[in-house]
């Protein structure tokens, strides 16, 4: 069974938002400490270095858990891309796609438990030239899926784009998802 790097995960983004809110918490609560220590000569040095040190524990966490997802598929994007970077796939514009394609499901009415089973493939447009010129660009090619959670990198390999070449993205879903995208398409007509 072949295990496929994560590009989002629910599970994965409520530990970060979790961590986002104890890193804002314990921030008001160093503003508050700090703010107080100043009026008073003997304020409490200990109390505030503990606070410092666990602020800067959680921002530590936080930027641990980012560098790992990124890191697996900058790894995999790597293998595919080799050595080219232009017009190139990265981890983050990945991420960003996953996010883009969970909002397209959202605004087109797709319940969350008909999400599973879809597919995206991508590539990036080419670059742009006012001029009509002949020549192509080393890109990426990536195949994405819809799991339970969230999404996974299925496929990445290098591809070629020409100059002014749009970008490609086909979205497959299952059959309950299309039910789905034509009942909210079709939500107050009747036939």
């Amino acid at each position: 069974m072949t295990i496929y790097p994560i590009i989002t995960s629910r599970k994965i983004e409520d530990q970060l938002l979790k961590l986002h809110y104890e890193i804002e918490e314990l921030e008001d609560e160093l503003r508050s400490a700090q703010a107080s220590e100043r009026g008073l000569e003997n304020g409490q040095p200990d109390y505030v270095s503990n606070l410092q040190s666990n602020l800067q524990q959680k921002t530590f966490e936080k930027f641990q858990i980012k560098l790992s997802i990124s890191s697996r598929l900058a790894a995999a994007l790597a293998l595919a891309n080799g050595k080219a970077q232009a017009h190139t796939i990265c981890a983050d514009r990945l991420i960003s796609l996953a996010h883009e394609c969970e909002d397209l499901f959202e605004a087109r009415g797709i319940r969350v438990k008909n999400r599973p089973g879809g597919i995206v493939h991508f590539r990036p447009a080419g670059k742009r030239s006012p001029h009509s010129q002949i020549g192509r660009s080393i890109t990426t090619y990536v195949v994405m899926r819809r799991v339970s959670d969230g999404w996974r990198l299925v496929h990445a390999e290098r591809d070629f784009c020409y100059v002014n070449q749009r970008e490609f993205r086909e979205i497959t879903v299952q059959p309950a998802a299309h039910k789905d995208i034509v009942r909210h398409a079709t939500r107050g007509f009747r036939g």
